[in-house]
């Protein structure tokens, strides 16, 4: 059945704790619009696409951006808009979208909202998991393209010798070197490399959290520079998926699932089959720069986003593995282990992150719960190539009709 399009009104609203969210509605109000979506991520989603996209079919979405950096915050910020939405005129039930980062947000708040914060709390952390009220729940989730809830690590950079600069490099762990499989125009390295790093990226990492415990110490002693906390530099760190090692470089890694899946075509069309990768490679930027080559966090900041990791962690073409998952609060595919709700779970194939949606399919609690994979489509669902056709466009109807089929969250 061909989907009706509507005209969008677009209103904006500051809630309590500072959190700017948009609105969007369909001009001709009907029994979709009583289902409200919500988007949010720690950067800008007013206006993120799929949100006015899904508007278009008839729903009411919002995009909102939470203001606030500690983890108890932050699910307080998202509680507002999901109070918010509940309170809407006309809206009778609140469905998450979580995308990549957001993904992350959003699972970890509908985990705590339906099970609390044990799984967390009763955990030894450097820094204690707070406690934190009660959650509403959401009546559904989405989780598109969501990534591997590990991100301040993927990018680091183990060839980095030291803090001070990101010009002394190691050469035996350099991803820019030919000897290690490089190659401007995509690179395919030799697996013991792989192995060498990716194992060298985790000692990387914890040397980082001993070398943050140490300056805790002072600044808790008076003897930091500053008398509450301090900027970290590190060197080759980057930021966002563009700053990812290995696998950005080398489209063989975390190239294709472990078995066949619903890929949606141009047109609707969907078929079975493994599903693999169709993005291209390129390069991380550069260590030996400060703007997008290297990343800041803050002694606090970096201790209380704990991540821990077995020593064998690693990834392969299809399967990543070695990270304590359960102890981390966005872990997607730990977090969805305890969420009941039904479940939309999404990945873009010429993305990075595609990958993890198999995961969180697999390990999904819930008993309504679906995966699709969208051709073509890089992470913000733009096409990668024009044969691909209008993929957010294509993905929208996907979205709406799931979201519409009866009886699973109206009648």
């Amino acid at each position: 059945m061909e989907e009706k399009i509507y005209e969008i009104k677009s209103e904006f609203y500051r809630l309590d704790r500072r959190i700017p969210i948009a609105v969007y509605r369909p001009s001709e109000p009907s029994e979709r619009s009583q289902i409200a979506v919500l988007a949010m991520h720690g950067a800008d989603y007013l206006s993120f696409e799929p949100v006015m996209e899904l508007a278009k079919h008839g729903f009411t979405t919002a995009g909102a951006n939470p203001q606030s950096s500690s983890i108890k915050d932050r699910m307080l910020d998202v509680k507002a808009a999901v109070d918010f939405m509940r309170q809407y005129p006309g809206i009778r039930k609140v469905v998450l979208m979580g995308h990549s980062n957001g993904g992350c947000l959003s699972s970890c708040y509908q985990y705590i909202a339906e099970n609390g914060t044990g799984r967390f709390a009763n955990t030894v952390r450097i820094v204690p998991f707070p406690e934190i009220e009660p959650l509403t729940p959401a009546d559904g989730l989405m989780l598109l393209d969501a990534n591997y809830g590990i991100m301040e690590v993927l990018p680091m950079d183990p060839a980095v010798k030291s803090l001070d600069n990101g010009y002394e490099r190691i050469p035996e762990l350099d991803i820019y070197n030919p000897d290690n499989g490089y190659d401007p125009a995509g690179s395919h390295y030799d697996r013991g490399f792989v192995r060498r790093f990716q194992r060298a990226q985790i000692q990387f990492y914890k040397k980082l959290l001993d070398y943050a415990r140490e300056r805790a110490e002072l600044i808790k002693m008076g003897k930091g520079r500053f008398a509450d906390d301090e900027p970290i530099v590190i060197p080759g760190a980057g930021s966002g998926s563009g700053a990812n090692k290995l696998f950005i470089q080398d489209v063989s890694l975390l190239g294709h699932t472990r078995g066949e899946h619903k890929l949606l075509h141009r047109g609707g069309v969907i078929t079975s089959e493994v599903i693999r990768t169709v993005r291209t490679p390129h390069d991380a930027p550069s260590p030996s720069l400060y703007h997008r080559g290297s990343t800041m966090m803050t002694v606090n900041s970096l201790l209380a986003g704990e991540i821990k990791f077995d020593d064998d962690f690693g990834y392969d073409e299809c399967s990543m593995w070695g990270a304590d998952w359960n102890f981390n609060p966005f872990s997607t595919r730990a977090n969805v282990q305890g969420i009941h709700v039904p479940l939309l779970v999404e990945g873009n194939t010429a993305s990075h992150e595609f990958i993890q949606a198999e995961y969180n399919y697999e390990l999904s609690a819930s008993e309504d719960k679906d995966l699709v994979f969208l051709e073509g489509a890089t992470h913000m669902f733009r096409p990668q190539d024009e044969k691909y056709g209008n993929t957010l466009e294509t993905f929208g109807v996907y979205m709406a009709q799931w979201l519409a089929k009866p009886g699973r969250f109206l009648s």
